[in-house]
């Protein structure tokens, strides 16, 4: 799911919630003089308190000495379970209505890092910091093509661990066209929104979009030409941009329906902008593989009717992303124990961030624990969240918690006493085609060719002895060839005894350096943090069970 919405404009959020149902995205600008007023969430006549509690919310304002702390504990103090996503000086860049300096700019995100940075919020992903430019102006280029303007200016390299997430507003802007800002025709959005792919790469950031709207193309909006004037070029243009922007990492998506791009009279677009809304608050649960795994191995461990929960409200990481998939669980933890659920969780290396108990922690901050004051889960529940990456959500490497209870070491080592695994075991050292051994023959076949001539030059030591009766018994006691054939299966002989012996190691080097071999092979397929069997304790049980067979 990628969170789609709007930002009102001049309309209610009310009637506008009622044009576009499902909504998960709203932006509410404050501007100069505005402040940052923490009240806002809670006036009925603020546009703040009317939007979805489930929604994102981009709230961005203008304004350097605002209250930080004051406003994001407001916003705590509502239980709303969408995100905020914070915005400090919105569109710095255009130096209009008492935008800061560089300097200053600088300064003002030092006091938003102070005052909310470290906020427990924020650790756990439900408050975003970010930046937020024009990218108009960010792609602004001169009459050879090489760019105008530099976004470092306005990115806080020195508080740049407090940005989460790279924000830009989309405009039309073509620097081939007779005005770069009234392009004849819609930009595809490979061009369009690869600067953002840009961006995103080069702070380390992911990415979003704040604000977007396209006028219909036609001589009365100022451009070229009537290219558009039903506006269903326009629609399919939407339609194209989100698409490629979902696919393409981006984190949120808001259309500035205002002045230009105000939809209200142009139902064409409308109705592509609600039906992308719709589809994305349709979006089906899909449980990322990985936690499939660790959901797996929780009822296991601790069997128990609705122990797990995928679908929970009170976080936003139980929304599918883009790829659909859920990237948390919530886990009743009665009758848990929930030391050792965690200490398995944090070992993983998909593990992102876990909530319980008024408690919360990230793998990106060490696992140290913070104080969390959110919306559920209690001391009954815990939250557990992944990494957001389609290689963490598809790892599916076991989570520990089965390993831990040792059933994983004791089903082996009963397993290599089974007579049938026995038999197979037996066989191992004639089947072995590995080294040294010629291409297309086994160790059988290899011992066979050793034995006939041990036997032939034998023979001839004999006949050419004093007393040839001592090398003759010697040749006796060789082994007589086997077949090269696979050994039998472990359905007994046809009188009715056990299986014939497929020939097993016969010297205790030999059984020792066979099971030195099984156990290291077996050691190194197991996960790198299973626990419940050693390498010593595997040798020694190997051992011992080949002895038996052997003897």
């Amino acid at each position: 799911m990628m969170p789609t919405g709007w930002c009102p404009g001049t309309r209610t959020v009310t009637g506008m919630l009622g044009t576009y149902p499902g909504t998960s995205c709203v932006r509410i600008f404050f501007g100069p003089g505005d402040g940052l007023p923490a009240a806002a969430w809670t006036d009925p006549r603020q546009r703040l308190s009317q939007a979805p509690a489930d929604a994102d919310v981009i709230v961005s304002h203008k304004d350097p000495e605002v209250d930080a702390a004051a406003f994001v504990a407001a916003w705590q103090a509502t239980g709303r379970t969408g995100r905020l996503i914070l915005v400090p000086h919105h569109e710095p860049e255009q130096q209009t209505g008492g935008d800061p300096a560089p300097a200053a700019f600088r300064t003002s995100w030092t006091r938003t890092r102070t005052q909310v940075g470290d906020h427990p919020a924020r650790h756990d992903g439900r408050l975003r910091l970010a930046v937020c430019w024009t990218l108009q102006w960010v792609r602004r280029v001169d009459a050879a093509g090489r760019r105008v303007n530099d976004w470092r200016t306005w990115w806080p390299e020195h508080e740049a661990d407090a940005v989460d997430l790279v924000l830009a507003d989309w405009y039309p802007y073509d620097p081939t066209a007779r005005n770069p800002f009234r392009p004849a025709g819609y930009e595809e959005p490979a061009s369009a929104l690869a600067i953002m792919v840009e961006l995103a790469r080069a702070t380390g950031k992911p990415w979003g979009i704040a604000e977007i709207n396209h006028p219909r193309i036609t001589t009365a909006g100022g451009f070229p030409a009537d290219l558009d004037p039903d506006g269903s070029r326009c629609a399919a243009w939407y339609r194209r941009m989100h698409a490629w922007a979902k696919a393409n990492g981006c984190e949120v998506w808001s259309h500035y329906h205002r002045d230009e791009g105000d939809l209200t009279e142009r139902k064409t677009e409308q109705q592509a902008l609600r039906e992308l809304i719709a589809a994305e608050a349709a979006a089906p649960r899909r449980l990322a593989p990985a936690l499939e795994t660790l959901r797996g191995e929780l009822t296991r461990r601790w069997p128990g009717a609705g122990r797990t929960v995928a679908d929970a409200t009170h976080h936003a990481d139980h929304r599918p992303n883009a790829r659909g998939a859920v990237d948390a669980l919530d886990v009743d933890v009665t009758g848990v124990d929930t030391a050792a659920l965690l200490a398995a969780f944090q070992r993983h290396p998909s593990a992102a961030h876990w909530i319980h108990a008024g408690a919360a922690a990230r793998a990106d901050d060490g696992w140290t624990r913070r104080p969390y004051a959110g919306a559920d889960p209690g001391r009954d529940r815990l939250h557990v969240g992944i990494r957001s990456t389609e290689a963490a959500e598809r790892d599916q490497r076991p989570w520990g918690l089965v390993e831990e209870a040792g059933s994983d070491a004791t089903r082996f080592l009963a397993l290599i006493k089974d007579p049938a695994v026995a038999l197979q075991l037996r066989a191992l050292p004639w089947q072995y085609v590995g080294g040294g051994i010629p291409k297309g023959m086994s160790t059988l076949g290899v011992l066979n060719e050793i034995v006939q001539t041990v036997r032939v030059i034998g023979e001839t030591v004999a006949r050419q002895a004093a007393d040839p009766a001592p090398v003759r018994a010697a040749l006796a006691r060789l082994p007589e060839p086997r077949p090269a054939a696979d050994p039998p299966e472990p359905s007994g002989r046809a009188d009715g005894g056990p299986p014939a012996p497929a020939g097993p190691p016969r010297t205790p080097a030999e059984v020792d350096a066979l099971a030195d071999a099984v156990a290291a092979r077996v050691l190194g397929a197991l996960p790198a943090h299973a626990s419940g069997v050693s390498g010593g304790e595997l040798t020694a049980a190997l051992r011992t069970a080949l002895a038996e067979l052997a003897g």
